[in-house]
């Protein structure tokens, strides 16, 4: 949620900013060296997700959407292919399914001819969530069924929006599996893509999911996409309507790519130290990857 963009300092968001332009830089100067040699760089998706869009933000996200036509080819997440992908291109997803979506977003995206996948919680229709004191309301089911199916398509964020590595086995498979059912005879449509919430997954949960039928899943760990046919775990980076103008730009472009990275290798810095603390006694815990 807002909140949590808004909670990050400055100075860490200004070096995640400045770490991303150098790596922006490196990757147009490689492909300008590629194109003097006569060699064209394929077509590469970004796969962006939103949340909320208040009524304050509307026109912060009006230009984003801007942007995005400026500088990409936009493709929906339901239909894009590897085979298809001629340049930059972007992709528009929003968690959660907020009324704002609806009141603020969907305008703006039916203005430009936008398209989006909105990723919907099965049980939360209709009722306030998020933290104590930053709390919204979602979309009913009403709203959510009159939703324009040829621009918007409609994914599962689970039941009730849980972190699913915690849960045992049995409870995941009902969050990620009932989703689906759920929406499907809700909506009266193909539900084929689904959410993490919070990111939070590891191998059992991205199984469940295959075993649910899901055409695709998305993580919230920035990478390009749609870069193999039978990709299935797809990356995606946050961007919030207050992102800053250079910001936003970087992260249209894929160069906040190299954050996985990072949080891969905090990782093992944390189990290392877990492991030393303790003798060398721990076992280490299922991979997982929360970023929002």
């Amino acid at each position: 949620m807002r909140m949590e963009q808004a909670s990050e300092p400055r100075w860490k968001r200004a070096l995640k900013c400045g770490i991303s332009l150098a790596v922006f830089v490196c990757s147009e100067t490689v492909a300008l060296l590629r194109r003097l040699i006569g060699r064209t760089r394929k077509g590469r998706c970004v796969v962006l997700y939103y949340h909320s869009v208040p009524s304050q933000q509307r026109e912060s996200f009006a230009k984003q959407l801007d942007v995005v036509l400026r500088h990409s080819q936009a493709v929906r997440t339901d239909q894009s292919c590897p085979s298809v992908l001629v340049g930059p291109c972007a992709a528009i997803t929003f968690d959660d399914g907020f009324e704002n979506f609806l009141t603020e977003a969907l305008p703006e995206l039916q203005k430009r001819k936008l398209p989006a996948t909105v990723f919907v919680i099965a049980d939360g229709m209709n009722r306030a969530f998020g933290p104590e004191g930053y709390a919204e309301k979602l979309m009913s089911l009403e709203q959510v069924r009159g939703l324009p199916s040829e621009l918007i398509s409609i994914g599962s964020h689970t039941v009730t929006h849980p972190m699913l590595t915690q849960l045992d086995l049995s409870q995941a498979r009902f969050e990620i599996l009932e989703s689906r059912a759920k929406l499907e005879q809700m909506l009266n449509r193909d539900i084929t893509e689904f959410s993490f919430p919070f990111g939070d997954h590891n191998a059992a949960m991205v199984d469940l999911c295959r075993e649910a039928g899901y055409y695709r899943v998305y993580t919230t760990l920035p990478a390009f996409a749609f870069e193999r046919a039978e990709e299935f775990v797809v990356g995606r980076v946050r961007v919030d309507p207050t992102d800053w103008p250079l910001e936003f730009r970087l992260k249209l472009a894929g160069a906040y790519r190299w954050l996985p990275a990072i949080f891969s290798m905090k990782r093992k810095i944390r189990a290392a130290k877990l492991r030393f603390i303790s003798g060398g006694d721990l076992q280490p815990s299922a991979p997982r990857s929360m970023v929002r």
